[in-house]
């Protein structure tokens, strides 16, 4: 039997006031920007696309109108997460026409189906974070819509799906740069953008987002040079700029007086991804993590163990990175020394059994 539509209000009916409801639909198209899909096959990018038009053509009327309500409540407080959850859907979209499906509607991916998935993603050695970030998107959908219809909805994603994350694992921890390794950087700048782009992201230790979304108006030159940025959970924060850093930021706007402060080569927006390309490129010629693309996360996470090994207090470092939460800062910060005293221990531990272990090396000899 075919699954069941969830019923919604239309977004429009959020507010009585037409022009009202155009404002408000038109602020959930700008925070979901645009983004350029990948084609699944020749994995070649495509033209750019408004993320809210790619949700109208992979959902059905009335999921859509759900998926529309659930970006724009404050269950999802960053921008920057429900770009991230937007582009899961597309995902989960893709993994429900494998299953049948044509479009994508609440409740066609059930808790068989997502068991099935995550072993099959485990069977691929997909790392767990990966596959918890997929599931969350799910999981927070299918929580969304129940309670705002008020009926049951059962969530396809349960705790015995969910994979439990090390914070401590280090075989996924995004690697970071040495001091030398981030400066390499500079020497393979193609462009004025390219070493504003790495300096910003790096020395403020931000999230790409926040400079991608801050215009021209956020930055005011002067005697004492600041930004306005939007951190996750929407904290404003109001930032120095170094005066070098300050001069370059002038000269990358070249006069500008409104609009986006950093732009592609076409005059656009510049988004995550552009800023992905222009830091894995870099990184490639640069020669820095081989094997492994630079992503504006390595040099967040660089920036903050640069921190830790300056001496800055744990407190200081977890107010500039705007954390929450002190654990999520240590998780960042990879602490120098902990090889050297896990091997210290070991060695120990070979210490106390040293001639038995000898007798075995001599008569293998």
């Amino acid at each position: 039997m075919p699954r069941p539509e969830v019923a919604q209000r239309p977004i429009g009916d959020l507010v009585p006031a037409p022009t009202r409801a155009e404002d408000a639909f038109a602020k959930i198209r700008e925070d979901l920007g645009e983004v350029a899909p990948r084609d699944p096959v020749t994995r070649k990018l495509g033209p750019r696309r408004y993320r809210m038009d790619i949700l109208r053509d992979i959902c059905t009327g009335e999921t859509f109108t759900t998926v529309m309500n659930w970006l724009a409540s404050s269950t999802i407080p960053s921008i920057n997460t429900k770009r991230n959850y937007a582009d899961d859907l597309r995902f989960w979209h893709g993994f429900a026409q494998e299953l049948g499906h044509e479009r994508f509607v609440i409740g066609c991916i059930t808790r068989g189906d997502v068991t099935t998935w995550r072993l099959s993603e485990e069977r691929r050695e997909r790392a767990n974070r990966s596959i918890a970030r997929r599931l969350s998107a799910l999981s927070s959908l299918h929580s969304f819509a129940a309670e705002e219809t008020q009926t049951f909805i059962p969530n396809p994603v349960t705790r015995h799906n969910r994979p439990k994350i090390d914070r401590r694992d280090e075989t996924t921890a995004t690697p970071m740069l040495e001091v030398e390794e981030y400066a390499s950087l500079f020497d393979w700048a193609e462009c004025l953008r390219d070493v504003v782009v790495t300096s910003l992201v790096y020395t403020f230790a931000g999230r790409v987002s926040e400079w991608c979304e801050a215009d021209v108006t956020d930055f005011r030159d002067g005697r004492k040079p600041v930004i306005d940025l939007t951190r996750k959970g929407n904290k404003g924060r109001q930032w120095d700029i170094p005066h070098m850093l300050a001069e370059l930021l002038v000269l990358l706007v070249d006069g500008r007086t409104a609009g986006p402060l950093l732009l592609d080569s076409e005059g656009r927006r510049l988004d995550r991804h552009d800023v992905d390309r222009i830091l894995t490129r870099l990184g490639k010629r640069a020669g820095v993590l081989t094997g492994r693309d630079l992503t504006p996360h390595v040099l967040r996470v660089s920036r903050l163990t640069h921190m830790h090994d300056d001496g800055t207090p744990l407190e200081e470092i977890q107010e500039f990175a705007g954390h929450d939460d002190p654990a999520t800062t240590l998780s960042y910060i990879r602490r120098r020394g902990d090889q050297e005293r896990r091997a210290r221990h070991a060695a120990a531990g070979v210490d106390k059994i040293g001639k038995q272990l000898g007798r075995w090396l001599n008569l293998a000899a």
